[in-house]
């Protein structure tokens, strides 16, 4: 298993032996158990209730308890052993089951074919085809760059989990004292030993002073970490056995590697950096796998944590002293937390934070000597001294805290529609918290990384997936492996609160200050995309549609009609968030359709007019938005305006995601156009894919026949309606009822649109942001 395992290797590869060797070791801990109750009553217990006395009778008892202790000891490292077997046949068979998905899809493609020697995905054209081969190559570009990166990853993963077997059944990292068999298990034995050898040297490099640690001490003590930080025995003993205040040392250390001091300590600045960059994101993870821990030391190293997170690190031992919330918040990047602590370190960070980051000049914990950087995996800019950041990215990554922290309280009956039924934390995070702890204003709003941490936090609080889960970029092999749908009543309770504060009357304020949450608030808005065009199809808050657009999940959230179109409008002022949510609308619309075809019945019909209908009135509070927000920034015929205009329309110029398949249980993958933006569109199996190969390209964007960008208003309204009108007719010609003969619906849909977009007011939607 040392080689490198290649595409025809893992496509090919037999695992037959290697399932059953898994359902052996399955039964293994009960046949040790039932040897060790065997044991107990039919040989201790005897002796037990002898007479059995003197040296002799002690030396056996001492001998009976090794060898209920050999015999526990094998019941849990065959257990073990059946957990790291069973965890890598199930990466090879995905890993399978990822390139014979990509086969399957590539079997009788007109225009790609997949080179079964090694994985290559390359163009198949007919000879007329060839004279166009620079076009082609240009228009499958990306398509045969998303089966290459699906490819390498499935024979990755294999890869991976190759090697990691071959680990696990050589150093065995999880550990413990020794083997109960030594001919058995030597190797198991061996490395057991060698895996507390490892803890004992990062334990001892990790207690060096500050400034006295060399650069190959940092890379040594990095690549322990790296190797064993997914165990958890090892996380859990790493950080007890060091310590809440040394853990945060630790850190210090890893950021502040000179002293004035220690002049002579051989440091080499790049190599240092490189090594402390690594460490952020391995010792992050090491100390998320620790915090799942139940046990009485990693209870009482969280409750440390927490009780220094308002000090400052006096015994940094360094010139400068950064509070003990700065340093751990820069270790919350990677890795999942556990939630109970992360909802009590969060409460406490944000109670903190409130007392003393005011809008008044500067945030009081900034107002340090520490110029130093203690987040050197971070973006240009970010120097990882707000320590609120760090906090919502580990927010990011774990949907169940998330959507704790920010839940929507037990006391609201009813649609959020007031301040005061806002979650505490959530109100102070968008609203009233100052993110510009630097007091630098003057170049007006800036996309800050707290921003967009926030963001991350409230995607995955309202839909239930990490911010960058690879299901949403598809870049995991394994897609949508426990369904699409995740949202619940409490998801939506968060959502519903979103809803409230960035389409109330300081939303267009909001997202002007906050442009980094732009990516974040569109795909919250496309997760939600169901609820909030059933609240559009409304009238007031009664006669929703419920037939057009059914509630996917239990608890659906609830929004007045008012609501979703001011929020509609708050993302329409937002380039960005304007083509995210015009994205999963329209891809919803497509899905909507195909289940509704016009010719299947009258109900059938109906369904499908409305849902063409509100996806008119939607795009129209969008795009009327837009159109608003561009003409109060820009004067209208300026070349900023033109500039703006012909981007704002760049969302209707790309396709369905190639990387991955497009749907697969009710979540599809909308690919933008500056790169992947994961938006979990609540659409059925199939459906909006089924459209899209019926009606080809063009009538999932627009394709390559779009007419020139617009450049002012009119036409950017003219694109609006010509794209609704496409889509009404091919869904009309299609599926078999014909032309619309009576121009009703065409009628209907230009009031929609037009309605709400050239001639909306103010009743519609929130008014443009003008400062």
């Amino acid at each position: 298993m040392s080689d490198t395992l290649g595409y025809t290797d893992v496509r090919h590869a037999d695992l037959t032996p290697l399932d059953e060797a898994v359902g052996k070791w399955k039964n293994a801990p009960g046949k040790f158990q039932q040897v060790a109750t065997n044991f107990g009553t039919e040989v201790v217990k005897g002796l037990a209730n002898s007479d059995f006395e003197g040296e002799t009778a002690d030396a056996a008892w001492r001998r009976f308890r090794a060898v209920k202790a050999q015999l526990l000891a094998a019941q849990e490292e065959s257990r073990r052993m059946h957990t790291v077997l069973s965890q890598a046949l199930e990466k090879f068979r995905t890993a399978q089951k990822a390139l014979k998905t990509i086969e399957e899809e590539l079997e009788g493609h007109e225009h790609l074919r997949l080179d079964k020697s090694d994985g290559s995905v390359e163009l198949k054209l007919t000879d007329e085809e060839e004279k166009a081969r620079t076009a082609y190559a240009k228009a499958y570009r990306e398509v045969i760059a998303g089966y290459r990166d699906r490819t390498r990853a499935a024979v990755d993963l294999a890869d991976q989990a190759d090697r990691d077997l071959a680990q696990a059944l050589t150093t065995d990292v999880n550990g413990t004292a020794r083997g109960f068999n030594d001919h058995a298990y030597d190797s198991l034995k061996a490395a057991r030993e060698h895996s507390a050898r490892d803890l004992r040297e990062a334990l001892r490099l990790a207690r060096t002073k500050n400034g006295e640690m060399t650069s190959d001490q940092l890379e040594r003590l990095t690549a322990l970490i790296a190797r064993h930080g997914r165990d958890p025995q090892f996380a859990e003993r790493f950080a007890t056995e060091l310590g809440a205040e040394r853990t945060l040392k630790l850190w210090y250390n890893a950021t502040h590697p000179h002293h004035p001091d220690h002049p002579d300590t051989k440091i080499d600045d790049k190599a240092w950096w490189k090594s402390a960059r690594t460490l952020q994101e391995s010792l992050s993870t090491t100390l998320a796998t620790a915090s799942h821990s139940d046990s009485p030391a990693m209870r009482q190293w969280q409750q440390d944590i927490i009780a220094l997170g308002d000090k400052r690190l006096e015994s940094s031992g360094g010139r400068t002293h950064p509070f003990g919330f700065q340093l751990m918040s820069n270790l919350m990047h990677s890795g999942t937390y556990d939630s109970g602590f992360l909802n009590r370190y969060g409460d406490r960070l944000v109670a903190w934070d409130k007392e003393l980051n005011t809008r008044d000049n500067y945030a009081y914990w900034a107002n340090s000597a520490d110029t130093d950087n203690l987040n050197p995996g971070g973006e240009p800019g970010d120097t990882g001294h707000d320590a609120v950041v760090g906090f919502l990215e580990a927010l990011g990554h774990n949907p169940e805290a998330a959507t704790d922290f920010f839940g929507r309280p037990g006391t609201v009956n009813g649609a959020v529609d007031r301040d005061a039924e806002l979650n505490d934390h959530l109100k102070y995070l968008t609203k009233d918290r100052n993110w510009v702890f630097d007091g630098n204003t003057r170049a007006g709003p800036r996309e800050m990384p707290g921003h967009e941490a926030l963001g991350h936090a409230l995607t995955a609080a309202t839909t239930g997936y990490t911010w960058d889960d690879p299901q949403l970029t598809g870049k995991d092999p394994e897609i949508f492996k426990h369904g699409g749908d995740r949202r619940t009543a409490a998801t939506a309770g968060v959502m519903e609160q979103v809803v409230h504060v960035y389409g109330g009357a300081d939303g267009p304020k909001l997202l002007h200050d906050q442009p980094a949450l732009a990516p974040s608030l569109g795909a919250m808005g496309g997760a939600y995309v169901d609820d909030i065009n059933r609240a559009v199809s409304g009238v007031g808050d009664s006669l929703q549609s419920t037939g057009a657009f059914p509630p996917g999940y239990q608890g659906a959230a609830r929004l007045g009609r008012d609501q979703a179109v001011d929020f509609l409008s708050v993302l329409g002022q937002n380039e960005t968030s304007h083509g995210i949510m015009n994205q999963a609308e329209h891809l919803y619309t497509l899905d909507r359709l195909a289940q509704h075809p016009p010719s299947a019945s009258d109900e059938s019909w109906a369904t499908g007019r409305r849902v063409l209908l509100t996806e008119a009135e939607a795009r129209g509070a969008l795009d009327h938005a837009r159109v608003q927000q561009i003409e109060a920034r820009y004067a209208a015929d300026s070349a900023e305006a033109q500039t703006a205009f012909r981007e704002s329309a760049n969302w209707t110029r790309v396709g369905m995601s190639s990387a991955a398949p497009a749907v697969a249980n009710g979540v599809l993958n909308v690919v933008g156009k500056s790169g992947p933006w994961g938006v979990v569109i609540p659409i059925a199996q199939a459906g909006g894919v089924e459209f899209a190969k019926l009606f080809h390209d063009d009538a999932v964007f627009g394709g390559p026949d779009l007419p020139d960008p617009p450049e002012n208003k009119d036409q950017f309204f003219a694109r609006g309606e010509r794209d609704l009108g496409a889509t009404a007719e091919k869904y009309l010609e299609k599926y078999g009822r014909g032309p619309d003969v009576t121009g009703e619906l065409a009628d209907d849909i230009k009031s929609k649109y037009l309605a709400i977009g050239p001639q909306g007011n103010a009743f519609e939607g929130r008014e443009p942001y003008t400062g």
